[in-house]
């Protein structure tokens, strides 16, 4: 049976006339008794307030596609920025033109009746990427592709979940079309929340010194960056950090985005670059990279935290050279420009009042989290002192694995305790036992890739959840998914392999062809 579910259209608003009518007649409202001068036709609502969409009529193809129920996603800058649910549809040109005057030459008379929008902030480059389309940015009022409504589908749970803020990130109902934020002063930073780490188990208290870093770190002005090997949980703490300092401190901050660095990241993806305008893809305009939209989004002051991970995957001389000077605490100007004059980036500090199209503004409390592995700093681009300076290092470690064949299983018990998961009911002495020892001979020098317990945790999850494989065999494939991957670039694999194929639970023979189809090593008997 084929999709029935709602359709998704692109909406861009990147020019100065289509950005008056978004704030107008989407953020705003238009007054139902003017909207009631001109139709009938409008959806019945208690709300004082109709909000509203058009196109022109050489767009009608894809206008006349729309079904109640389906969702617009408006775009700008690099951003899907809203959503909106649509009610229904109307050809009225009288009413296009006496809402929307700007396009008086070629009049949006294709008008969509709209739901109050929600605010979502999801980079058109992963909607883009899902569709698998090679360009960041829609081509004017388009229906987005049947692999992309899939992808969504596929990553987000549904459509709806992703246009109304339900796949757990900081989507909120836009209400007003300003924000009250704090950009002069700083919080208390205070990180020692009870609950901040639940579900995650540190050693030795591990876990508070962590947080006491980072809170060292901020008071003092720096930006974080969590250094160690994968699975020690350095992208979730950012994540809780940015989540807590969001919910405590409202009316500092406007909420947090994560991304993931690239090898082909450039100032266009921090800073920002021209772009072809939507409306005629011939003219440029300025579109904001990653860290500007931190600060302004539709003309509206911001503070949102940024997580930027596995960021040494960036060339970060490339990705971040014009913002060296901004991140010492100095005024930047780029060399790009909005309504003639130069886009300047400014500290808080001096500023007041709403700033300029052209300003940015970076809040005194704005911070930058990132994460990197630990192994990556040989085989990926390395990190200038120039950058290194503006940051505070905070190393999360993987766990010393206990050589006794009890102390490692108790150690295995307290993170499972963490996590929520009964190994009692779910997996025998000898898979805790054989799971432990993989995970000491990694962790213990012999290997250059230590592992952290969320690496152990899937391993865990994949043995228990093959119940109809031998313990040997599913020990082994778990080995495969999780740990080979880790081992990639590492000029000590073939040893380490071979170092696990000497653990009881697993199938030396099985462990070979992994390793020969993976890694293309052999492990001699």
């Amino acid at each position: 049976m084929g999709y029935d579910g709602p359709k998704v259209f692109q909406a861009p608003y990147g020019n100065d006339a289509a950005l008056e009518n978004f704030e107008k007649s989407v953020l705003e409202g238009i007054d139902a008794n003017r909207v009631h001068q001109y139709t009938d036709e409008a959806p019945q609502t208690d709300s004082e307030v109709i909000r509203l969409w058009g196109t022109k009529p050489s767009l009608n193809g894809v206008w006349s596609a729309i079904e109640q129920g389906d969702y617009l996603f408006f775009y700008r800058d690099g951003t899907y920025t809203h959503s909106a649910k649509i009610l229904a549809t109307e050809q009225n040109e009288a009413f296009g033109r006496n809402i929307w005057p700007n396009f008086e030459d070629d009049p949006w008379d294709r008008i969509i009746y709209l739901a109050p929008p929600m605010k979502v902030n999801v980079s058109s480059k992963e909607i883009h990427n899902l569709a698998g389309y090679d360009i960041s940015y829609p081509m004017g009022f388009t229906s987005l592709n049947d692999m992309g409504v899939g992808g969504i589908r596929g990553k987000y749970g549904s459509v709806e979940a992703l246009a109304s803020g339900e796949t757990g990130s900081t989507q909120t109902e836009i209400t007003e079309t300003t924000t009250d934020i704090e950009i002069h002063s700083t919080p208390d930073f205070d990180l020692a929340n009870e609950g901040l780490l639940d579900g995650l188990y540190f050693q030795d208290n591990r876990g508070t010194e962590i947080l006491e870093q980072i809170e060292s770190a901020f008071k003092a002005g720096k930006h974080v960056i969590f250094t160690g090997p994968p699975g020690t949980g350095k992208t979730e703490i950012a994540r809780r950090v940015c989540r807590s300092l969001v919910e405590s401190h409202s009316d500092t901050y406007s909420g947090y985005e994560m991304t993931t660095a690239t090898a082909d990241w450039s100032t266009f993806e921090t800073v920002g670059g021209y772009m072809p305008t939507e409306t005629d893809g011939e003219n440029l305009s300025f579109e904001t990279g990653q860290v500007l939209r931190r600060f302004k989004q539709d003309g509206t002051q911001e503070n949102e935290l940024l997580v930027i991970d596995e960021i040494n995957r960036a060339d970060i001389d490339k990705a971040f050279g014009q913002l060296f000077t901004l991140l010492s605490g100095q005024e930047v100007q780029l060399p790009y420009r909005r309504d003639g004059n130069e886009i300047v980036v400014k500290q808080a500090d001096g500023s007041s009042g709403t700033p300029a199209p052209h300003e940015y503004i970076m809040p005194t409390s704005w911070r930058l989290l990132a994460t990197m592995n630990t192994y990556d700093k040989t085989s990926l681009y390395e990190l200038s002192y120039a950058f290194m300076r503006r940051f505070s290092f905070i190393h999360v470690d993987a766990p010393q694995v206990p050589e006794t064949r009890s102390e490692r299983i108790d150690l295995l018990e307290q993170y499972a305790d963490a996590w929520g998961m009964d190994l009692s009911r779910s997996a025998n002495e000898d898979v805790l036992n054989a799971v432990s020892e993989i995970w000491l001979r990694l962790n213990d020098g012999r290997s250059d890739r230590k592992i952290g317990p969320a690496i152990v945790r899937d391993m865990l999850d994949g043995i228990v959840n093959s119940p109809s494989r031998t313990t040997e065999r599913a020990v082994t494939d778990a080995v495969g998914n999780y740990v080979l991957p880790q081992l990639e670039g590492s000029p000590r694999r073939e040893a380490t392999v071979k170092q696990l194929s000497q653990i009881d639970a697993v199938d030396f023979n099985r462990l070979s062809e992994l390793g020969r189809d993976m890694l293309q090593i052999e492990i001699d008997g």
